[in-house]
């Protein structure tokens, strides 16, 4: 029983992992023992599951407690039921204590030697108790102690008054005391139930309970566990098995098995529970297994077949063994993978006849079976053609609620019943709803390749192949694909016949749309008025919906005046509403957001995208086309706002959404990583640039990032290579030659090369300026190419012009004249203070004060930086406050000779010393010596350097 802990080596934890979702409860034992403030005496009683992650916080909980000075003394209940050593977690605490320590208490308490020394307890109980009791008082008069006794749901009767006798007493030194012990072995009878609910009402005793980690800590914990070979869906399906419970959820990682069978030895831990149980309780709890893990008492009953006393009596053992409990009105198992491993312990005949009985309970005459659990009923039973009808009225009443990816499930599972389907069942339109519901699920990689399969299928009749087609191009649409979608979009409209026809109408809508995304503004409104003026007669709402809003877009993006826009845009939703036309809603909420972003107002862009957001939860299509649109949105317009904290909240989405919304916001988020000069996690640069191909917006808002990062990281050469990538993907990819993100990206660029230029030699910063300049030229031709560019766009055309004026200005390659370089700044920074964004003003504000310390106006450049300064403390941008920093202090001129300035400025246009020499009838010895000293009084490390800082210091 003498074990050392003073690591905690003797509990089961690794100690690498990181603690995880548990901040709030290790708050409150760190409050409770003292440990958060003044050290005082204080009891936790910390209940929770098996696995739940009770002795990680303790651990914790430990490691602060020692390094704040306190002893420990950690001592564990066995389950050795009646040959457990009396007072054993007390014995092996004091049997930790080196010898001087030991003769110390036991020479106070001289009860506890027959206890340290692991013999059998002698004497009075109340001695040994009272011993107890003494002894952690005088092994406290040298240090506060913290004393752990863990598992107390194995205590025997002796620990428990130990511990009741401890819990109560009130100690003269610190000693605090943490218990922990598991919930779900507490059943009615167990005897340590009604002590805990005592001790509980002791002065200073704190009852905790743990509850399940939510899906975001454990996902956390399992990419700190595993970073290289777990997939997103991986991490998904173990955070949905788990429950919450680390344990399991680290069983499943360490097992490979993110699905399928359990592990054998996690199925037979989870299965010794069932053990406890008598013959009608096991059997009740069999069939809440079949029922899906959950089942209404009244059907319960009639599938198990017990007269009603016996029902009640095995559900009464079924809840007071933690196995089953009373959720939504019927029973549910306590975690999923009970369920799960109940499901599998069953034998294939015994699940077979529990299906037949569910599916004949909810089918019966008066029953109200849920249309979902009999399709999973019949399909268990083998019941294909009553399961096939059931999985599609599951998926029309899911679709009503917006339980899209439910929908998608049960359309999928009646796909794969099709040879049972009802004779005449129209196959395409099955197909049809399964590809809608994916996309309003947000699964729109998965839609296109359903559909893409059925149309390589042999003897489809043109009608249909112009239905697929139709819905083909709908999802090519919304997956940002111009190209697929102009091309789905012409053979749909070769197919179906140009007849006055609802499919028609929807071919020319989808035209309409696709010739909008690319800027064939005639062609959309042609296609659209065609649309419109079938949709109107045959009184099709919600494709007149979509032609006007296709109408609406297109005047809006240009040249209608921006209250025009924003009224009609008004109009467009109030009557999609009246329709009920959730997608055209969503779709007119976007765009009139972007009217407004367009045109410079950031905060009521914000509003719009955020109320599309809201409005796509609260209907279900929360990733779906324009629903995720107003998040990721809202998350960019955060972050031009300087709302840093915003965008990361609007990050941080459940496991289970879709890989590519996930990846969409974490671009923006890397954004504020560069900002803030955070190192991105492990893998997340190459992660995203690899899902460059799948969306735009992620290529450009992450790539826009990766050239910031590089910039910070002094790396002009890899930002470069990261710009000139994600250029070559715009140009192949966008419908014009140059896309207006170049103008950022160019910006971000040139700062990162101007910031490098003292480490390049004068030969290479010519051919730099040279690259420079000719780069700002081709992208001057977005502004000829998108004459309606908004002033987000010209802001950083304006920043572009300004950051190569200031690589000229700091190579000393053609510089431009001070009050030309304080133009271009003092423009870029009132451009963004119109604009309202904080950072790139602050940014503007910094390099324009450079420039006006180099003019010698030092007062004009420190209230520059003071507001820089402001704002980069607010949001957290550390490379800016570096920045900052070095031009806090304005450089003065060195005190340079006039000998000096000449010899200077020769060494400014590259000539030698034994050039210098000779132009100024020196000798070339002393040539070298004035170099010498202007390296030594610039406080330049070469020529190059002290060239630059004189041409910034406007002493040439």
């Amino acid at each position: 029983m003498s074990v050392s802990f003073a690591t905690m080596d003797g509990m089961a934890v690794d100690h690498a992992a990181p603690l995880v979702g548990r901040d709030e409860e290790l708050a409150q034992l760190k409050a409770a023992i003292g440990l958060s403030g003044d050290a005082g005496s204080g009891a936790v009683l910390l209940g929770g599951d098996a696995g739940i992650g009770k002795t990680r916080l303790v651990t914790e909980l430990v490691d602060q407690a020692r390094d704040a000075g306190r002893q420990i003394l950690v001592g564990h209940c066995l389950d050795l039921g009646d040959s457990a050593l009396p007072f054993a977690p007390f014995a092996e605490a004091f049997s930790s204590l080196d010898d001087a320590d030991r003769e110390r208490i036991t020479a106070e308490a001289p009860a506890l030697g027959p206890m340290i020394s692991a013999a059998p307890a002698g004497g009075d109980r109340a001695d040994i108790l009272s011993a107890v009791a003494r002894g952690l008082d005088a092994l406290a008069e040298t240090g506060p102690i913290l004393l752990v006794v863990e598992d107390a749901h194995w205590a025997e009767a002796s620990t428990r008054h130990a511990l009741q006798f401890v819990l109560a007493r009130r100690f003269v030194n610190d000693v605090a005391v943490v218990v922990t012990y598991r919930t779900d072995d507490l059943h009615r009878r167990h005897p340590l139930r009604t002590a805990v609910a005592e001790w509980s009402r002791l002065p200073g005793v704190r009852r905790v309970e743990l509850a399940p980690l939510d899906d975001v800590s454990v996902a956390a914990l399992l990419r700190s566990r595993e970073e290289s070979r777990l997939t997103q869906a991986g991490v998904s399906a173990i955070v949905r098995r788990a429950g919450g419970n680390a344990f399991y959820a680290e069983e499943l990682l360490d097992a490979g098995l993110a699905d399928g069978a359990l592990p054998e030895s996690l199925a037979d831990l989870v299965l010794v529970r069932l053990d406890r149980l008598d013959d009608d309780a096991r059997q009740v709890v069999a069939a809440v297994a079949s029922g899906g893990g959950r089942a209404s008492d009244d059907i319960l009953a009639e599938v198990v077949g017990l007269e009603p006393a016996r029902f009640d009596a095995a559900v009464r053992d079924a809840l007071d063994h933690k196995v089953l409990v009373l959720r939504d009105g019927g029973l549910a198992f306590r975690h999923a993978l009970l369920a799960e491993a109940v499901r599998e312990d069953l034998l294939p005949g015994q699940r077979i006849r529990q299906h037949a009985a569910f599916l004949a309970a909810l089918t019966r005459p008066g029953a109200e079976g849920a249309a979902r659990e009999i399709a999973h009923h019949a399909e268990g039973a083998g019941d294909l053609a009553t399961a096939f009808t059931a999985s599609i009225d599951a998926a029309v009443e899911a679709v009503c609620i917006g339980g899209y990816d439910e929908a998608a499930g049960h359309y999928q599972r009646a796909l794969t019943m099709l040879e049972a389907a009802p004779e005449g069942t129209d196959v395409v339109a099955l197909l049809l709803s399964t590809a809608e519901a994916l996309t309003g699920a947000g699964r729109l990689r998965t839609a296109a390749k359903l559909l893409r399969a059925q149309l390589d299928q042999s003897g489809l009749s043109e009608l249909d192949r112009g239905r697929l087609l139709v819905a083909l191009g709908d999802v090519t649409f919304f997956s940002d694909d111009d190209d697929g979608a102009l091309e789905v979009s012409a053979e749909a409209l070769a197919v179906v016949p140009d007849e006055r026809t609802e499919l028609r109408a929807r071919a020319e809508a989808l035209r309409a749309r696709t010739f909008s995304s690319v800027r064939r503004w005639d062609e959309a409104l042609e296609h659209a008025e065609r649309a419109l003026a079938i949709a109107e007669e045959l009184d099709a709402v919600e494709i007149a919906l979509d032609a006007q809003g296709t109408s609406t877009y297109v005047l809006s993006r240009t040249g209608l005046e921006v209250d025009k826009a924003h009224r009609l845009y008004l109009d467009l939703i109030e009557s999609t509403r009246a329709s009920g036309d959730v997608h055209s809603e969503l779709r007119a909420l976007q765009h009139l957001a972007f009217v407004h972003f367009n045109a410079g107002n950031l905060p009521e862009a914000e509003q719009y995208f955020r109320e599309g957001m809201a409005r796509a939860e609260a209907t279900g299509r929360s990733w779906a086309p324009y629903g995720f649109d107003g998040r990721f949105f809202a998350a960019v317009t955060s972050y031009v706002r300087g709302r840093w904290d915003d965008v990361l909240a609007l990050q941080k989405v459940d496991d289970g959404v879709p890989k590519l919304v996930r990846n969409t916001l974490d671009s923006v988020a890397l954004l504020v990583a560069a900002g803030r000069g955070q190192e991105p996690a492990k893998g997340e640069v190459a992660r995203l640039r690899g899902e460059w191909a799948h969306d735009l917006a992620l290529a450009v808002h992450s790539g826009t990032a990766m050239i910031e990062l590089q910039g910070n990281a002094g790396d002009a050469v890899a930002a470069t290579e990261v710009h000139d990538a994600l250029a070559d993907l715009l140009a192949r990819t966008w419908h014009s030659t140059l896309s207006p993100a170049r103008l950022r990206m160019t910006s971000l660029l040139l700062s990162a090369h101007a910031a490098t230029a003292g480490q390049r030699s004068a030969a290479e910063n010519q051919a730099t300026v040279e690259w420079a300049t000719a780069l700002v030229a081709e992208v001057d031709h977005v502004l000829i190419e998108w004459p309606t560019l908004g002033p987000e766009g010209h802001a950083w055309h304006q920043r572009m012009h300004a950051e190569l004026g200031r690589l000229r200005w700091l190579t000393g390659v053609d510089p431009l004249p001070v009050a030309e370089l304080e133009r271009l700044w003092r423009t870029a920074l009132e451009s963004f203070d119109q604009l309202g964004d904080p950072y790139e003003h602050a940014r503007s504000a910094t390099r324009l004060a450079a420039v006006l310390s180099a003019a010698g106006r030092d007062a004009e450049a420190e209230e520059l930086l003071a507001g820089a300064r402001q704002v980069a403390q607010e949001i957290g941008a550390k490379p800016l406050l570096a920045e900052i920093s070095s031009g806090a202090a304005p450089e003065r001129s060195a005190d340079l000779t006039r000998r000096e300035r000449e010899v200077l400025e020769l060494v400014s246009v590259g000539r030698t010393n034994g050039e210098i020499a000779a132009q100024l009838f020196i000798s070339t010895k002393t040539a070298s010596v004035h170099v010498s000293n202007i390296l030594a009084k610039l406080g330049a490390s070469s020529r190059t350097e002290a060239a630059a800082i004189a041409n910034r210091r406007g002493l040439l």
